[in-house]
């Protein structure tokens, strides 16, 4: 018993000074990590969170563009034309860049001093951003308004406008673009021209080698570049075995045939059978409300139960019948003269590619697929190869021509018959046309 008691202290000496020097070596080693922390991952780019954000943007589907970019528009002032109203309604400019060129102290004084027969021309990214304006007093004295990085810069235009009318004929041998190719008065334009008459026909459907054309087109450029920055199709006759058409276009910008009926039918404002609530409307200067940056919402997002049925606003063909990512089941119909409608987040479609659609057809129904964050449509109308305002658009509403129009459109149109004729020589007509709208 005696020794037992004599080696108990020594036991639980050891333990106790074992356990402090683990405790000071532990100590030590924490204190020392804090001087060399473990290795961190670096922080993402911010370009790289910016566009995560801006990933859960469901509204923009990012769905490629059936045609290429806009080329330059032009308009004619008419009495009693307000600026504001042709600058949202008819060209579907954002009001805010008419804005900022009044600032401007050189240009405003021209813009507040339009006058009926002055010619407008402007060059617009697809998204409809203005990137240049020019307003014209007459053929060789005119101003010019250019996006820039900052704002616009403005100048007098010093070079003269020249317009010129060419004649165009030939049998389709393949593509209608091939059989251009062999026009130096066009060459370059090619791909325009038979973009504009692809817009007005259905080549890829019905044209056949052997058919035979004439084309009517009018090109616009300064005196001292030696390439038009501006081609436009006024007249065409088109003839083969599945199609005869002949059309001229009119002041509004449409074509019409000879005894004036319009080559797109009336369109619907909304396509749905009954009214439902907007939840956004098209904007095209929206801020992402996380990233603040500037991201257009293309469309009229519809606040409709899922089910919905939604038809067809006018007659059509469908060119798109899939699924996407962001936009979900989604339709794109062609109505010719560059009119495309879009269909976005539906949760299925009736239709297929290629199909003929009529006005008021069931095309599909409302859902909530993609990125959307609820049951709703997203509808799109593009003009020209750009997305517009569907709700304060103007849309073609009548099948033909009537009262002054039909007048108007008789009389001008003989003329440009004619020249598809050859009766008379494009270089004649030229002198004789009114600049065109």
């Amino acid at each position: 018993m005696l020794d037992r008691t004599k080696t108990r202290p020594r036991n639980w000496a050891l333990i106790f000074f074992s356990s402090l020097i683990l405790t000071t070596v532990l100590a030590v080693y924490f204190i020392n990590s804090k001087d060399e922390p473990l290795p961190e991952e670096p922080p993402p780019e911010m370009s790289e969170v910016l566009e995560a954000l801006e990933a859960t943007d469901f509204h923009n589907a990012l769905i490629p563009p059936l045609s290429p970019p806009p080329d330059w528009e032009q308009y004619t002032l008419q009495k009693g034309d307000l600026l504001s109203l042709l600058w949202a309604e008819k060209w579907h400019l954002p009001l805010a860049t008419l804005y900022t060129l009044l600032d401007n102290k050189e240009g405003k004084r021209y813009l507040n001093r339009i006058q009926p027969g002055q010619h407008v021309e402007w060059l617009t990214s697809r998204d409809g951003q203005l990137l240049a304006l020019r307003l014209w007093q007459s053929r060789a004295v005119g101003r010019e308004w250019l996006r820039e990085n900052e704002g616009f810069s403005f100048r007098d235009l010093t070079s003269q406008r020249e317009v010129k009318l060419l004649r165009l004929a030939g049998t389709l041998n393949g593509v209608l673009v091939t059989s251009l190719k062999n026009m130096p008065e066009i060459a370059g334009q090619e791909g325009v021209i038979a973009t504009a008459l692809d817009r007005h026909l259905p080549l890829r459907r019905d044209a056949r080698d052997g058919d035979t054309f004439s084309l009517l087109v009018e090109q616009e450029w300064l005196s001292n570049d030696p390439r038009p920055y501006s081609t436009r199709l006024i007249a065409f006759d088109y003839s083969g075995d599945r199609m005869q058409i002949r059309a001229a276009r009119h002041n509004d910008g449409r074509f019409y045939t000879p005894e004036g009926i319009s080559l797109i039918p009336p369109f619907d404002r909304i396509p749905l059978a009954e009214r439902f609530r907007i939840s956004s409307r098209f904007n095209l200067n929206r801020r992402h409300p996380i990233t603040g940056r500037v991201q257009p919402h293309y469309g009229t997002d519809f606040a409709t139960p899922t089910g919905t049925q939604v038809r067809a606003p006018a007659d059509g063909r469908v060119v798109r019948s899939q699924w996407h990512a962001f936009a979900g089941n989604y339709i794109a119909i062609d109505h010719g003269q560059g009119f495309e409608t879009r269909y976005l987040h539906l949760l299925r479609s009736q239709v297929k590619v290629g199909q003929d659609i009529k006005r008021g057809q069931l095309i599909g129904k409302t859902g909530n697929t993609g990125r959307s964050t609820g049951p709703h449509l997203h509808y799109e109308l593009h003009i020209g190869g750009r997305p517009v305002d569907a709700m304060r658009a103007e849309l073609p509403s009548v099948d033909k021509l009537k009262g002054t129009d039909l007048k108007e459109f008789l009389t001008h149109s003989k003329q440009l018959f004619a020249g598809l004729d050859g009766t008379i020589k494009p270089e004649k007509m030229a002198l004789q046309q009114p600049l065109s709208n």
